[in-house]
């Protein structure tokens, strides 16, 4: 069966809500994913790191449950569950026992759509963001990463350029009206995908996802749509130990030659040695629009990206084969498991109105001949403007890697 081949079923709610089922005879768990439409993006002047906050708050105590017996009830039932802050959405997910999709979505529309905002949770939470933030960034060469600091080099526009990874600045920000104000406005059904990854009647569930959302009332306001990025690229030839560089990646709103040719030219970077690469700041496909493609260099050799990228075209059938190899194994990742799979079916939903990206996208890297996507996305790139940022050689620690 094809990457794409999902055999899916969904429905609209009155609400802009969507349900999807993924039915999958194989799985050996149901997985289920709500996916709402905030993300750091989204953030006004001021509110920098606050939604990351929020995905936090969403497991701690709900309205209706204490985020202790929830945690209970999730460990007894050997569940898994996580959630994410993306660029243009946020995430929540949970993986458990076959039977159990149903009541997982319950949980889960209640905790991300009803989160109690206690100030002892808000104030330990802030805490917990900061720590998060400040491990990511610990090992690290000068603590520097592609992402949050390249960003602002590229681009001039906040909703872009800004850190929405959350620090202790948080405090004296972030109270709770601030907080319920900012939930109110972007977590809304509207917009929002629940999915549902099972091996059961994928239409009585179906039944169950509709009327989960149903039960959860639409707020009348709504998020602003962020307007497109301004880029202003900084570009200055510092020696540095290790050199950040991003410039923009092709859009992915759909499959695209540009979009293939990326992909394959980040991996085709990433092999050679000192070098890592990637076309999107999280990923493929994680935002439809405004992605950078970076290259991480930490060969302490002063050659500028764009003649990095131009030296591609020489790459022998070998090294483009195992290129489009780690291509495909990158996007597969996106679809390889039950859990990943609701999670990317409900993103792509969202984003693109269609479950179907992710499988088109490893289709399609598998089957199109590497050679002419790399050779014009290279050339391409290589005549773009880049940011970059160098990391003076005293703060860099060999052999560690940005994600």
């Amino acid at each position: 069966m094809s990457a794409r081949d999902v055999p899916t079923l969904s429905a609209a709610l009155p609400s802009g809500a969507r349900a999807l089922v993924v039915h999958r005879p194989e799985v050996r768990n149901d997985s289920v994913a709500l996916a709402v439409p905030a993300g750091m993006r989204h953030e006004r002047d001021g509110e920098e790191g606050m939604l990351h906050l929020i995905e936090h708050l969403v497991y701690q105590d709900s309205e209706g449950v204490a985020g202790l017996v929830r945690q209970t009830r999730v460990a007894e039932s050997g569940g898994v569950l996580g959630g994410h802050t993306h660029l243009d959405y946020s995430e929540f997910f949970e993986t458990g026992s076959p039977g159990s999709a149903a009541v997982i979505a319950e949980r889960l529309v209640e905790q991300v759509f009803r989160p109690a905002f206690r100030p002892e949770q808000i104030a330990e939470q802030i805490r917990a963001v900061a720590s998060e933030r400040a491990a990511r960034l610990a090992p690290a060469p000068g603590g520097v990463l592609p992402w949050p600091h390249l960003t602002a080099r590229y681009w001039a526009d906040a909703p872009n350029a800004h850190d929405g990874s959350g620090d202790l600045d948080l405090e004296g920000r972030a109270t709770e009206p601030v907080l319920r104000a900012l939930h109110r406005r972007h977590y809304r059904p509207a917009g929002s995908v629940l999915v549902g990854v099972t091996a059961d009647d994928p239409a009585r569930l179906l039944d169950r996802l509709v009327a989960v959302l149903a039960e959860t009332p639409d707020r009348a306001a709504g998020p602003v749509a962020v307007p497109p990025g301004t880029a202003r690229p900084e570009y200055r030839a510092e020696p540095a130990a290790r050199r950040l560089a991003a410039t923009a990646a092709a859009p992915s709103t759909r499959v695209s030659d540009e979009l293939l040719g990326d992909l394959i030219a980040a991996e085709a970077l990433a092999a050679q040695a000192g070098l890592d690469a990637s076309a999107g700041l999280f990923g493929p496909g994680d935002t439809v629009a405004d992605d950078l493609f970076v290259l991480v260099d930490d060969t302490a050799v002063p050659v500028d990206p764009w003649h990095r990228l131009r030296a591609l075209a020489v790459s022998d059938d070998s090294a483009l084969e195992h290129a489009r190899h780690r291509a495909v194994l990158r996007a597969e990742r996106l679809v390889h498991d039950d859990e990943r799979l609701a999670r990317t079916v409900a993103r792509d939903a969202l984003l693109r109105g269609a479950p179907g990206f992710a499988g088109e996208l490893v289709d399609s890297l598998a089957a199109r001949p590497p050679r002419p996507l790399l050779a014009d996305a290279a050339a391409r790139l290589a005549e773009q403007p880049f940011a970059a940022l160098g990391v003076p050689a005293a703060s860099t620690r060999p052999g560690r890697r940005s994600p």
